[in-house]
């Protein structure tokens, strides 16, 4: 790459992130209006992982073509498990969490996701848990604390509410098992490769629940109901991620990281806008807690002396499906 593409690769790089966490921010609001319109969760999940899995089919024949793989017997079992992560453990679990909460809070939850991902870290990879992590940890739990809180409390909240947020939680703690399960393969085989890979093994699971009706449910969408369906399937799923990988690629670690604070902003003020939802005090103040905490989480004062593989690595590398 010569000087004046390196150039165009550092002025088109912080678009390129800034679009793709648009797409993971409103990714919540998306989900929660398809299911709103009495769309079944269900329905949803195939159709829309039928239409990513076509788009990113012709991604896994190239990468088979052109790359000369031999697959370790690890390496099959991270495939296996990053696959049942990726869309059964988060994307099955978050879109029926989101059928219970409303999207503001959904988003809030899912940005704890850098926390879990810390933590998995330490468990598994034996990272050392620094004193701005656990500092993190206990803002954003602070913070999921206040959202069940008001969830108990606020009469205007469903039920259903604590459902909601226990799925949506379990979804995040489930990316995170995908982003350290899926980090060596991503940089074995390219992150675009790998999310390709464990997106489409993972879906096959999904169509053990197909039925007739799926197809003939598309004549019943709206145009807005199609925007909505095209930002998951094909935005949040599709182009996000080679826009990431583009942004990654091309800036500081540091700098690209920061992108990711904007995730739950986006899906707080995209819910007020798109969804007319209603944001309290207390909502807000939680969400300031948890973003807080995943900020802080992420602060590494030895960062000089830091080794190579950490927990913020992965968090760089994870893409949303």
């Amino acid at each position: 790459m010569n000087a004046m593409q390196k150039k165009l690769a550092l002025f088109y790089a912080p678009g390129a992130l800034t679009f793709a966490v648009l797409c993971w921010g409103l990714a919540p609001v998306a989900t929660r209006y398809i299911l709103q319109t009495s769309f079944s969760a269900l329905h949803l999940l195939l159709l829309r992982f039928l239409l990513a899995t076509l788009l990113l089919l012709p991604v896994l024949i190239h990468t088979l073509r052109h790359q000369r793989i031999a697959w370790t017997r690890h390496e099959v079992l991270l495939i296996v498990a990053g696959s049942l992560t990726c869309i059964l453990g988060y994307n099955v679990t978050v879109t029926f969490g989101l059928q219970y909460i409303p999207a503001s809070i959904g988003g809030l939850l899912i940005a704890t996701e850098p926390i879990w991902i810390t933590l998995l870290a330490c468990l598994f990879l034996h990272e050392t848990l620094r004193k701005t992590a656990l500092g993190g940890l206990v803002l954003a739990t602070a913070g999921v604390v206040l959202l069940i809180g008001q969830s108990l409390l606020h009469p205007a909240i469903d039920s259903h509410a604590l459902l909601g947020i226990g799925l949506t939680l379990l979804a995040a703690m489930m990316w995170g098992i995908y982003t350290i399960v899926v980090r060596p393969l991503s940089r074995r085989y390219g992150a675009l490769s790998s999310t390709a890979l464990t997106t489409i093994i993972g879906t096959v699971p999904l169509f053990a629940f197909w039925d007739t009706h799926v197809i003939p449910s598309i004549t019943t969408f709206t145009p807005s109901i199609w925007s909505a369906f095209l930002l998951l399937a094909v935005g949040s799923t599709v182009v996000a991620t080679i826009l990431w990988n583009y942004g990654v690629a091309h800036l500081p670690g540091s700098k690209a990281g920061m992108f990711l604070y904007l995730e739950p902003i986006v899906s707080v003020f995209g819910s007020a806008l798109f969804l007319g939802e209603h944001l309290t005090l207390s909502t807000l103040a939680s969400g300031a807690l948890i973003i807080a905490g995943v900020i802080v989480a992420q602060l590494s004062p030895g960062e000089r002396n830091a080794p190579e593989s950490s927990s913020s690595d992965a968090i760089l590398e994870h893409t949303k499906s």
